[in-house]
Formats: structure tokens, C-alpha cells, sequence
């Protein structure tokens, strides 16, 4: 009786193992070169490629005990473009084969699975075989060749090991020998599959969707944090270079047209800004202030609704910034004009915060020559209400937890 408990026992174990072991599947690429140096004599390898597809679970579970390491096992699928070349007279011997292959992964780290050893075996079956020979500057397929004695349905053999070592959250690199057992290629007669040397680079989808979903997860509790919060809304100001130019030509009334023309801009961006933002609490500041506000210096350099001074109140551990202006985009990588979201340090954020619809274009109402009038022309108060009202959606949207 005991020994059918132990075996329950173990049985429920080896079940548990698998159940909570990291399962991978996925795809990768390789670069091979065939071992064939010097047999036959004039014999040299050509570097070409294999594309497939993997999956992978461990025999054991990951770090599972203090005295026994992992054990993977590993089951391959891919097409794989062999071939080799006479290096006198140029002559190609091209074979596409179907390879399967199957491994067992040692482990030899308990707290991280970066390195494994790998070792197996890899059959392989022979799809399609040509030669080509150089003619006038160009490859032609011959087909019949004296020494080439390959068939399609040709069944190989190989022993293989390799290292396979992490790139980070979803890739691994991997450096591959399979020696071939049936390797018949003489001087006289090519027959059997080359042992090849392969490095080549694996992408597990599980890591992938893992990694996206980490990332979301992060994103979603870093916008939940920020809706308890505050925005600081970053307002334009005339430029001082422009009124003192104007200045030195005592050009006044354009002076004080262009700081009535910015003031009704802003008091547009707020109204906009009012009526259609409700993610999370608004303060205003004018970007001539925009220095002090980057040191956390926030005394007297904050606006209300009216443009009107305000004293801090507010978390200023929890805060982002916002502003209409031209900047380069990091989603488009160009200049353009529209609203950007940045943290407190004034680093522009990417997706979701920034997309390109946030963009308004340079050219205010479509017009390419209000570009260069823009110190009298600015967007209609449409324009900022699209923009703003998307943006307040997109980020109430990403704040909730995905299912």
C-alpha cells in the first residue's frame, strides 16, 4: 500500500512541476556554414539560413530544489538552406531539407535560466536538391551532375550540441554544431547531408505576450496614479526676441497686438482644456517659467483658470505636464505642432500619452503660408477641442486594467 501512496505521490509531483514550469514557444532564424573544408579537396562552406519554429518545456521545474539544476527539453521544426561550393570552377550543390530536431537543455544557474547547454539529436529529411554552375557571369542549374549522388527523400542523421544564451526579455542567441553521421562527401562522389555550424537568434512568443503584458500593467498603474493627480498645462508666451525687435523699431501697437493675440490663445487652450479634460486635476504656468518648474520651484509661477497666481497646492510628487507647442515628436521623429505630454523632468512620454493625432500640423488651418504669419494667425478653438477630448478618453481608457 505504501509503495501505490509514493507513487501517487511522485505521480501528482512530476504533474505539479509541469504545471508551474515556463513553457516556450515561438520562432528563430539561423546562419549556417557547412563543415566541408578540404573534403572533397576544393570544398568550401557557404553561409545560408534556416527559418522555424520551437517549443520548449522543462522536464523539471525551474529552480525547484536546492541540489538538482533545470532541465529543458526542447522540439524543433524548420526548413534548412545547406549547401556548399567547388571552390576551382565555382560549382554549387544547394539542399533543402525538413529538420527536426530535439534536445535536452541543462541549465546550470538555479536562480536564472540566461545559459543553457544544449545537446540532442537532428534527423533530417532531404526536400529538394540543385546544382548550379557558373555560365557567362551567371548561375544556371545543371541537372545531372557525375558526382552527385542525392535524392530527394534522402534521410540523415546528426548529433548536435550548442549554447544558447538570453538577449534580454524575449530573444536568445545560439551558437550550434551538428555533426552529421551520414556525411558520404568524397572527392568522387557527394552524398549526405555537411555537418553544419549555426548561430542563430530565437524569439519566444510566450516572452513576447509576457513582456507586452508587463508593460500595459505598468503603464495602466502609472496613468491610475497620475488620475489622482495633477497636470500642469504649459502656456506660450510672445517671443522675446520677436518684441524686442519690434521694440528697437518702436513698433508698439504690433507689440502689444501680439500679447493680446497670445492671451486670447491661452484663454482658448483653457476654456478647451476646461469644458473636455477630466482625467485628472489642471494647473496652468507660462512657459517662460518652464526652468524654475523643471527644479520643482513652483512658488508663484502657477495660474488658474483665469490666468490669475495660485499657491502650489497641489502633490507635487505626483504630477505631469502638457503643453501646445512645436517639439520633435518621439512617435513621428519630426517637428511638428500639437500636444505633448511630458513627466516632471520634461521628458517627452510615448505611447499612449503622445501619438501622432495629438499632432495639429505646423500650418495652422491648412495653410502652409500661415507658418509664416503664425505671430497673428493660430488654430481655431475646434482644433484644440479635438485634440484634448481624444486625449482625455485615451488616457481614462489605458488607466483601466485590461482583462
Amino acid at each position: 500500500m505504501k509503495k501505490y501512496i509514493l507513487l501517487f505521490v511522485l505521480l501528482i509531483s512530476i504533474k505539479a512541476g509541469f504545471t508551474q514550469a515556463k513553457t516556450h514557444f515561438g520562432m528563430f532564424g539561423n546562419l549556417n556554414f557547412s563543415m566541408v573544408s578540404g573534403k572533397p579537396t576544393d570544398a568550401v562552406a557557404r553561409g545560408l539560413y534556416s527559418v522555424g519554429a520551437f517549443y520548449q518545456t522543462p522536464f523539471t521545474p525551474y529552480h525547484s530544489n536546492k541540489f538538482f539544476n533545470s532541465q529543458d527539453f526542447t522540439v524543433e521544426l524548420s526548413m534548412n538552406y545547406i549547401g556548399f561550393r567547388d571552390k576551382q570552377t565555382d560549382f554549387r550543390y544547394n539542399n533543402y531539407y525538413v529538420d527536426p530536431a530535439f534536445y535536452v537543455n541543462y541549465i546550470p544557474d538555479r536562480m536564472s535560466d540566461d545559459l543553457r547547454f544544449m545537446i540532442g539529436l537532428r534527423p533530417s529529411y532531404l526536400l529538394y536538391q540543385n546544382n548550379e554552375r557558373l555560365n557567362f557571369g551567371s548561375y544556371e542549374i545543371v541537372r545531372n551532375e557525375s558526382r552527385n549522388l542525392y535524392k530527394a527523400g534522402d534521410l540523415d542523421f546528426g548529433f548536435t550540441g550548442g549554447i544558447s544564451l538570453s538577449l534580454g526579455n524575449v530573444a536568445r542567441i545560439e551558437v550550434k554544431y551538428t555533426h552529421s553521421i551520414t556525411n558520404q562527401i568524397k572527392d568522387n562522389a557527394v552524398k549526405g547531408r555537411p555537418s553544419i555550424l549555426e548561430f542563430g537568434l530565437k524569439i519566444s512568443a510566450v516572452d513576447v505576450k509576457n513582456t507586452l503584458m508587463k508593460k500595459d500593467k505598468e503603464i495602466t498603474s502609472e496613468l491610475q496614479k497620475l488620475s489622482k493627480g495633477t497636470m500642469l498645462v504649459m502656456l506660450e508666451t510672445p517671443n522675446e526676441k520677436v518684441i524686442e525687435k519690434l521694440k528697437s523699431k518702436n513698433r508698439l501697437a504690433d507689440i502689444n497686438y501680439l500679447i493680446e493675440h497670445q492671451k486670447m490663445t491661452n484663454l482658448m487652450v483653457i476654456s478647451q482644456f476646461n469644458k473636455h479634460f477630466d482625467f485628472c486635476n489642471i494647473i496652468y504656468f507660462y512657459d517662460s517659467n518652464a526652468n524654475d518648474i523643471s527644479k520643482r520651484n513652483f512658488s508663484k509661477k502657477l495660474l488658474d483658470a483665469s490666468l490669475m497666481p495660485i499657491a502650489t497646492g497641489f502633490d507635487t510628487s505626483n504630477y505631469f505636464i502638457a503643453a501646445f507647442c512645436e517639439d520633435v515628436s518621439v512617435i513621428t521623429n519630426k517637428i511638428d505642432y500639437g500636444l505633448y505630454f511630458y513627466d516632471a523632468n520634461f521628458i517627452q512620454y510615448k505611447k499612449p500619452y503622445n501619438i501622432s493625432a495629438n499632432s495639429m500640423n505646423i500650418f495652422a488651418n491648412g495653410d502652409p503660408m500661415s507658418y509664416f504669419k503664425r505671430l497673428k494667425i493660430t488654430y481655431n478653438q475646434n482644433d484644440f477641442a479635438r485634440i484634448i477630448k481624444k486625449s482625455s478618453m485615451r488616457l481614462k481608457k489605458y488607466s483601466l486594467p485590461s482583462n
